[in-house]
């Protein structure tokens, strides 16, 4: 599948948000870099807007599926830009944190044999937990 082509603007449009700068800023760096991130993380690398302005803005792109939340259990909400045309999973080291993108993923069958069985929006979630490399090597 191929990478979503929208910029930030159009994004934002088809949502039917408005465009400010601060929604703009967040959906940036969240199109630009791979997260998940959490709101801690986001409001850090973004200049314009305090904290609690952060977190509505990523609640209010959760509201309109702009952004996926990824849950590792550990109580931190992460958040990432939800490219549709992106199907992915991550592992997180359980020592360091680290997490990291898993490209393949073999529940699409499943999801179509689901989608057979007369099953309609079928989804899924699914994390990886291990011991990083580098942790290891520790």
């Amino acid at each position: 599948m191929g990478k979503d082509n929208r910029n930030s603007t159009q994004v934002l449009k088809d949502a039917k948000l408005s465009n400010t700068k601060i929604r703009k800023s967040i959906l940036e760096f969240l199109m630009q870099n791979h997260g998940p991130f959490s709101i801690d993380d986001i409001h850090k690398h973004i200049s314009n807007g305090d904290y609690a302005t952060v977190y509505r803005c990523i609640k209010k792109f959760e509201e309109h599926e702009i952004v996926k939340k990824c849950d590792f259990g550990d109580n931190i909400s992460r958040y990432e830009y939800k490219d549709c045309n992106h199907h992915h999973h991550h592992i997180m080291c359980r020592s360091c944190q680290k997490i990291t993108t898993v490209e393949y993923c073999f529940l699409k069958e499943m999801e179509k044999m689901l989608t057979d069985q007369g099953y309609k929006d079928v989804s899924h979630t699914l994390e990886f937990f291990g011991i990083c490399q580098d942790c290891q090597n520790e």
